[in-house]
């Protein structure tokens, strides 16, 4: 069966250098956990939803891209 866990976290853009070196520095602990591979992306084209949508789950704010993080 196959098992997928992700995680959103709300970045602003200013820190997208330093969240992407921080990401590169954690996939090899995920890996060494048990994750066999690590998915970064940045939410850059992302609409804004009705009732909720992926900015609202990550608490984004002005300036901030959600991230979706898919181990």
């Amino acid at each position: 069966m196959t098992y997928v866990e992700g995680f959103v976290a709300a970045v602003p853009a200013a820190n997208k250098a330093a969240y992407i070196k921080h990401a590169a520095n954690a996939a090899p602990l995920f890996k060494e956990f048990g994750a066999t591979r690590v998915v970064e992306t940045w939410g850059d084209a992302v609409p804004d939803g009705k009732v909720t949508d992926f900015k609202g789950a990550g608490e984004s704010e002005g300036g901030r891209s959600g991230r979706l993080l898919v181990d």
